[in-house]
């Protein structure tokens, strides 16, 4: 039997919003809406908000 952690509504909540967020900073790289520095430092700040 494997061990298995059980999140909490929060935890979750923020593992969605942090995905979220990645995905619109990735997309806005993409596009070169934003440069690398900008990308790298914009994800460097979502990480560590959650």
């Amino acid at each position: 039997m494997t061990d298995t952690k059980q999140l909490t509504q929060l935890e979750i909540d923020n593992i969605i919003d942090e995905t979220i967020n990645l995905s619109i900073l990735s997309k806005l790289f993409k596009l070169n809406l934003i440069t690398e520095k900008q990308f790298y430092i914009l994800k460097e700040k979502i990480k560590s908000f959650y």
